[in-house]
């Protein structure tokens, strides 16, 4: 299974619409910040799963702050990440705790701009970076047996 991971692309979904059909993932996750965005990611590709939370700049939304789920086998937490600090806490004490606690292998999160992948424990804490105009990026997950690898796409 392999799985797109996008965020903050703040009204710009040409770049997700892009990596979608250069992956062609079975799932996608994005973690906020231009949830109308999604709407054109859905008429490019209807039926393609997504699961989202809102991100601080998504007003009056309906999408949970956070989000926990199993996709593959594999237990995922889902943040924008602006109500664990992220900005501040550049250890990720805080996100690292929440998604521990709720029995997570994988931490995704955004609001930060900037791209991480680091593995740590039994954890993995991924940051795609921005989707929109500048700096671009993505993650994905490719999941066999259980099993994760995360890789970080520039555009």
């Amino acid at each position: 299974m392999k799985i797109c991971v996008f965020s903050d692309s703040h009204g710009d979904p040409s770049r997700m619409i892009e990596a979608v059909m250069t992956e062609k993932p079975d799932y996608v996750f994005f973690l906020g910040d231009g949830e109308r965005d999604l709407q054109d990611l859905g008429r490019e590709f209807p039926g393609l799963p997504v699961a989202a939370v809102r991100g601080n700049c998504d007003l009056y939304s309906d999408l949970p702050v956070d989000l926990v789920c199993a996709v593959g086998g594999v237990r995922i937490f889902a943040t924008h990440g602006h109500r664990y600090g992220v900005k501040t806490d550049h250890r990720l004490e805080v996100l690292k705790a929440a998604a521990k606690r709720s029995g997570a292998q994988v931490a995704l999160f955004g609001h930060t701009h900037s791209p991480l992948l680091e593995e740590e424990d039994d954890l993995i804490v991924i940051n795609p970076g921005p989707a929109g105009r500048y700096r671009c990026g993505y993650a994905v997950l490719e999941i066999d047996r259980g099993r994760v690898r995360p890789r970080l796409e520039a555009f």
